[in-house]
């Protein structure tokens, strides 16, 4: 992992967040493939734990983590944030931006593009044994994944039960059924695998626009790095990686033993509610929780009210792992 000094912090600062949003550090680290990722730090002294976040498709981390200072806005403000509230609960919190995304390098030079899904689990498991490197290994350490970061992450502690000591996970994108049979992508995705051999960074996958919080809708729209759901389609390579991905997932879901709560809406319509219900029923873990959430669209770090309770149900389940008290099953709903 390589830290970037703050005076060079400037060359990265498109809309100002990384000299407002009170980040620690920021930095990079090279993958397997010999792209630059991109990683931020707002870390706290003498932590109970360590926080990763892995970040949702065509948004990037101090996008997710951070908040306008009035919405609809640009995110750039620290205060009131998750990143706030896990570290005035004591918790150091780093994030990165995954390939094709935000400040990272994008493969082939295309936004919101990657070669295969794996790339980007790869990616973030190596990301997790540095931060674990960095802050201690001894240090409790959990995973936070939102839609298509929750799809990285279950991937990541499936193939590695011994990454991390829990996870969390926020409207997982771990089926696209429901995506799948809009509009044209019900003729398109028998196809997808055969057209993404000669036509990879096509975007022809339709995406749904935010219409229940349109002022979050317009943030991604105003943002000068993201790739926008609802106005950009999802490249044919990465939606067929994403459908084909989803469904071998669920097949592998019993390899799920490390410890984790989700949270979903009931009518999310990005990704699929059941697919949540069905890693509860099949993961191995003994400590598993399912939250469902109302009064929500898909962005459960910044639909308010909802999203306040929705993190502070993440601190508490993060406080019974750093402490004496035992952890029981759940299925609940979160109103």
């Amino acid at each position: 992992m390589d830290f970037f000094p703050k005076d060079q912090w400037s060359r990265y600062d498109y809309n100002g967040c990384l000299s407002t949003g009170q980040l620690t550090r920021m930095g990079r680290f090279e993958n397997a493939a010999g792209l630059s990722i991109a990683f931020y730090s707002w870390e706290v002294p003498n932590p109970k734990g360590v926080v990763i976040f892995s970040h949702g498709h065509g948004v990037h981390a101090t996008f997710e983590l951070l908040n306008s200072p009035k919405s609809p806005g640009i995110r750039t403000e620290y205060s009131g944030t998750w990143a706030d509230s896990l570290n005035k609960a004591g918790y150091s919190l780093f994030a990165l931006d995954h390939q094709g995304h935000g400040r990272s390098d994008y493969a082939r030079g295309k936004r919101c593009y990657f070669e295969r899904v794996q790339d980007l689990v790869n990616d973030f498991k190596r990301f997790v044994k540095l931060v674990r490197q960095e802050v201690g290994q001894e240090l409790p350490t959990f995973l936070l994944g939102m839609s298509m970061g929750g799809f990285v992450v279950v991937n990541a502690a499936m193939q590695d039960e011994n990454l991390a000591d829990g996870v969390v996970l926020l409207a997982p994108m771990l089926s696209l059924d429901r995506l799948a049979a809009r509009g044209i992508n019900k003729v398109l995705l028998p196809l997808l695998t055969m057209i993404s051999a000669f036509l990879p960074t096509l975007p022809v996958a339709e995406t749904a626009k935010n219409i229940k919080f349109p002022h979050s809708q317009l943030e991604v729209e105003m943002d000068d790095l993201t790739y926008p759901s609802g106005v950009m389609r999802t490249r044919c390579r990465v939606a067929a990686e994403y459908y084909i991905g989803t469904k071998r997932t669920q097949t592998l879901m019993h390899k799920m033993k490390i410890p984790f709560i989700t949270f979903h809406g009931k009518d999310d319509q990005m990704t699929d509610p059941a697919s949540s219900q069905m890693l509860y029923d099949r993961a191995s873990s003994s400590d598993k929780t399912l939250q469902w959430v109302e009064n929500v669209f898909h962005d459960l770090m910044h639909e308010k009210p909802t999203s306040n309770d929705i993190i502070a149900a993440i601190v508490n389940w993060l406080s019974e792992r750093t402490g004496s008290s035992k952890p029981k099953r759940k299925n609940r709903a979160l109103r």
